[in-house]
């Protein structure tokens, strides 16, 4: 289920502005819940309350009436009916509200019938019913299998060969190319479910599906929900992930799925837990590659120059100002930022190339900056977030920094805590003007594995 959400945030910004970039930023201040998150929380709730699908549904949804990127058509006519029938829809949205039902039943015998009735209550066309039952039999078929993680081979051959070729009576595509479907936009079960599928078995994280997913540009928020939901039982969640798309949702959201993930756990039967802890004992990234991912995301410059032995950093012939680029404000609240005494020493020569700041030649450099008369300001070049405000003054010996104020939102590349905030922002000051980079990034890098535990050395 909370695959299902993250597939609907993260694709939220691509509705209805596709992208076919791989590469994009999973979270940024314009995604939001779609009305896939409203009905899939709805379908949880129904579950734990032993109540109706579809009055959960309608429920949720009038709580809901104006979610990013809106209901479509015949669905919301369906919500603001005070006595809501089925209007025999095959539209994609029975797949991606289904998840929790794949959860929540031990007996596949019993996943089919749920999957219908959660489909009926507004998607009656039995080919809505088809990919609801589908993409539920898929999530159960993956919470049941203890493999860590489950190997999407097998995966693919239960699945085509239980459910696929059962319920669909061979007019389901099992063999298809990604590349006809990319840029399509397709509501359907039809055109939604096999694709959702292909992109599992092609895949080989739960982040390199939600990615694949969005990328094909098509229905980004919905198959990224339908493929998140069953990815989350393959390969289990990154921590990072999980939480930074809990905090889009509101508290009685929030409220839901606790409840919901507590009663799944309770159930000895019920084996993704340990799923998840073997994953993480078994299959921990490697040190290495995650410092170089790492590096290519907030070191400083054009790193593609490295490959040619150019500089990184570009050329300053033109002093950027807040005009140059299109930033936003750094938030002003203590729950997005911490604002820390920081201590650094400039000299006059120093504070000259710092002053001109720094205007991305590429979109390989991920940082912007300018420096006014107060305070040097970098921000995130793709999306304009501002990560560090350093304040700073005249001094004895030239100029003195003596506060730096971090965004949070660096977590979302990686950044864990304000430690290493602080030791990345070192590193940004002293590539910028010239110093020994390379040493400043491996502070960076001590200062944050002293902070992270879980990676293999």
């Amino acid at each position: 289920m909370l695959g299902a959400i993250i597939g609907d945030i993260v694709g939220s910004r691509f509705e209805f502005n596709p992208t076919n970039d791989y590469d994009f930023e999973l979270f940024t201040d314009e995604c939001s819940f779609t009305d896939d998150t409203i009905c899939t929380i709805a379908v949880a709730d129904a579950l734990l309350k032993g109540i109706d699908y579809g009055k959960s549904i309608h429920t949720w949804c009038r709580r809901y009436p104006n979610p990013m990127g809106g209901y479509g058509i015949s669905f919301r006519k369906w919500v603001m009916s005070n006595n809501p029938q089925p209007y025999n829809s095959y539209g994609n949205g029975a797949a991606m509200r289904v998840s929790p039902i794949g959860m929540w039943f031990d007996d596949w015998k019993e996943i089919y019938p749920e999957a219908e009735k959660c489909a009926a209550c507004s998607h009656n066309h039995p080919e809505g019913i088809k990919g609801a039952q589908i993409i539920a039999y898929a999530i159960h078929n993956a919470v049941v299998s203890f493999d860590c993680p489950l190997p999407p081979d097998k995966f693919k051959d239960e699945v085509i060969e239980l459910v696929v070729a059962a319920l669909c009576d061979g007019d389901y595509d099992t063999e298809i190319n990604l590349e006809d479907y990319r840029n399509k936009f397709d509501e359907t079960c039809q055109g939604t479910v096999p694709v959702a599928i292909e992109i599992i078995f092609n895949s080989e994280s739960f982040e390199d599906a939600i990615r694949r997913a969005v990328s094909l540009g098509a229905d980004a928020d919905t198959l990224g929900a339908i493929v998140g939901s069953i990815a989350e039982h393959i390969w289990g969640i990154p921590d990072w992930i999980k939480e930074k798309a809990l905090s889009y949702l509101p508290d009685e959201m929030l409220q839901v799925v606790d409840a919901f993930y507590t009663a799944c756990e309770s159930r000895e039967t019920y084996k993704p837990r340990a799923k998840q802890a073997k994953a993480e004992e078994n299959e921990a990234p490697n040190i290495d590659e995650v410092m170089a991912i790492m590096h290519w995301k907030l070191g400083l410059g054009n790193l593609n120059n490295l490959l040619s032995g150019r500089d990184l950093i570009p050329e300053k012939t033109k002093k950027a100002t807040a005009r140059d680029w299109d930033i936003q404000p750094m938030p002003d609240d203590l729950e997005n930022t911490t604002d820390m005494p920081f201590y650094m020493e400039l000299s006059d020569r120093l504070m000259d190339i710092l002053r001109m700041g720094h205007i991305p030649e590429g979109m390989e450099d991920h940082w912007f900056m300018y420096c006014d008369d107060e305070y040097i300001r970098y921000y995130r070049s793709w999306t304009g977030m501002c990560a560090f405000e350093a304040h700073y003054r005249a001094c004895d010996r030239g100029f003195m920094i003596d506060r730096l104020k971090m965004n949070h939102d660096l977590a979302q590349f990686g950044v864990n805590g304000d430690e290493a905030g602080k030791v990345l922002f070192e590193y940004l000051i002293i590539a910028e003007t010239g110093g020994d980079a390379a040493s400043a990034w491996e502070n960076y890098r001590v200062t944050w594995l002293a902070l992270h535990h879980k990676y293999k050395k």
